[in-house]
């Protein structure tokens, strides 16, 4: 469970990637870390991925990612979707419905399976999935 005061944080990174070919390509890649601050988030970013990249790197963008939640699926996705739902909520004072709607992040192997892992996930069915796309986020890293 994660700190109320967490945010996500999505971090862009750009390094030269050695191709299977041999070749060396500029990349620029996603990931998505939760933290407090954008200097927490940078910090993460770093040494989550000096493990996996050699050679040097650059956080080139930090933003708040505006995900509610991040929900990893069943099986062994490698895609992460971004699904928009919106709930309904009939407001007491007023007596009228009230619709808000919440961001997720999907670790899921399809569009398909991602809608699936959703509906699993929140089992409500006052809930309307209004979109679901993949995105270019490569991994998430949360506090442990």
């Amino acid at each position: 469970m994660r700190n109320s005061l967490e945010k996500y944080f999505e971090c862009k990174v750009k390094y030269v990637k050695i191709q299977e070919d041999g070749k060396e390509k500029k990349v620029s890649e996603q990931y998505v870390v939760s933290a407090c601050s954008f200097g927490e988030a940078e910090k993460r970013i770093t040494e989550s991925l000096s493990a996996y990249i050699q050679g040097e790197f650059d956080v080139t963008d930090i933003k708040i990612a505006s995900f509610g939640e991040i929900i990893d699926g069943t099986g062994d996705g490698d895609k992460f979707f971004k699904a928009k739902v919106t709930f309904i909520a009939l407001d007491e004072s007023c007596g009228k419905e009230k619709k808000t709607s919440v961001l997720y992040l999907i670790q899921s192997e399809s569009l398909e399976a991602a809608e699936s892992d959703l509906k699993k996930h929140l089992s409500d069915p006052s809930i309307t999935i209004s979109s679901i796309t993949e995105t270019a986020i490569l991994d998430v890293f949360t506090c442990a």
